[in-house]
């Protein structure tokens, strides 16, 4: 059996969809679906505007090192180190959303910014697409020109050795999946 036959028994019509909460950031919807044997299921889905995930890269004097930031996530209940990353504001694409998340949450400028990869960032209740960036060439800005940080963003920022991160990974201390997806990129 080919895969398009094998994809065509995997799939589900969706024959009915109802909004079941819908907040500033997020909508949540009970989809019905059909199954290629007929038979009928529900599906949650959770609808996000989608955003950005930057692996911005610093090659200097001290090596290849990595900047993360640090900040705290409510559903988690801790801190965590991630890649910079944020949400598409209305009408702005993804590379103009790289740059200003960049900016904003580590003062750096990117003279490159390369797109890797489009990735769901959980597939089974999300229709979340992060847009992965590589940026390189970054110019640490000034005070002056740093701009303000958005209202409730509270986060600090730290360059790393690339070899560190990959090391703070394999022992479990870098459990963000975003951040986990993009050193794939760093290999």
């Amino acid at each position: 059996m080919s895969i398009v036959d094998e994809d065509k028994n995997l799939a589900e019509e969706t024959i009915d969809v109802k909004e079941a909460f819908s907040g500033s950031l997020l909508r949540l919807t009970v989809n019905k679906v059909r199954r290629s044997d007929g038979s009928t299921g529900e599906r949650e889905v959770v609808h996000h505007p989608g955003g950005v995930v930057i692996l911005p890269v610093i090659e200097g004097e001290k090596g290849r090192e990595l900047i993360l930031v640090r900040q705290y996530r409510e559903p988690t209940g801790e801190s965590l180190w991630e890649l910079p990353a944020g949400t598409l504001e209305e009408g702005e694409s993804a590379l103009e959303c790289a740059r200003r998340e960049l900016v904003e949450e580590t003062r750096y400028r990117p003279a490159e910014l390369e797109k890797k990869v489009d990735l769901f960032t959980s597939p089974g209740y999300s229709d979340e697409v992060l847009s992965l960036y590589l940026a390189r060439e970054l110019e640490k800005l000034s005070e002056k020109e740093a701009a303000e940080s958005p209202e409730g963003e509270n986060l600090i920022s730290k360059s790393f050795p690339v070899e560190e991160v990959f090391s703070r990974a394999r022992e479990g201390k870098i459990t963000d999946g975003k951040t986990l997806a993009g050193l794939f990129f760093l290999v």
